[in-house]
């Protein structure tokens, strides 16, 4: 596997509300109550800015994409579920052009990734994990913590019959060390696969699909 390591996405030139319109964008002229909070606090010598180290901006798009989380939870679904939910819609919105609703099908297994770009090509997706981004910083340490990723991923290359796969990942919890820089970041990386890489993938894949479509017969009888 070629991997390109983990570079920061442009949330501070992306950033989107709730309602995924642009952060300031139709906004009422005039003094905002946010305004007049935010100057209190700075009155009172509480920090204003991002914490020092910080990716500019993911904490303010954090509390956007909480509000579709929330509004996700009181329709009824589990918090985790929610967060990857909001956060693919967010993705899936910024990425105008991607080729999405992917139905895929090879060997009668199924996939549906989250998107296509044809201009590289290469598939996209879109993670959020409270894992720790301290197990991923190294294609080894990747493979190694996240082979489940890997083995979709590849899956997903596979039916689709492209070799390249773009993550782009909310680490909720950063590393973990909670040192300077090490916070939430929303980050990107690539990896190329070799064709032999896929083939042992997808053999993989189909080993287990046989099992379990033995197992479901035998459930049948």
């Amino acid at each position: 596997m070629e991997f390109s390591g983990w570079t920061p996405l442009d949330v501070e030139g992306s950033l989107r509300r709730a309602d995924l319109t642009r952060f300031g964008e139709g906004r009422a002229a005039g003094l905002h109550l946010g305004r007049i909070v935010h100057i209190a606090k700075e009155a009172a010598g509480e920090n204003v800015e991002d914490v020092p180290g910080d990716q500019p901006s993911v904490r303010v798009q954090e509390g956007f994409l909480w509000e579709t989380v929330v509004e996700y939870v009181l329709a009824g679904a589990p918090v985790d579920e929610a967060i990857a939910l909001a956060f693919k819609r967010h993705m899936l919105h910024l990425r105008t052009g991607v080729v999405t609703q992917l139905r895929l099908e090879l060997d009668g297994i199924h996939g549906t990734p989250d998107a296509l770009d044809p201009s590289v090509p290469q598939l996209e997706s879109y993670k959020s994990t409270r894992r720790s981004l301290r197990y991923a910083r190294t294609a080894d340490d990747f493979e190694a913590h996240f082979w489940t990723w890997m083995m979709q991923e590849k899956g997903y290359c596979k039916m689709a019959g492209v070799d390249r796969v773009r993550w782009m990942v909310w680490w909720q919890a950063g590393d973990y060390s909670r040192g300077k820089g090490t916070g939430p970041q929303m980050l990107e990386a690539t990896a190329q696969f070799s064709a032999e890489e896929l083939d042992a993938n997808w053999r993989g894949v189909c080993a287990i699909a046989a099992r379990e479509r033995e197992r479901l017969r035998g459930e049948v009888v």
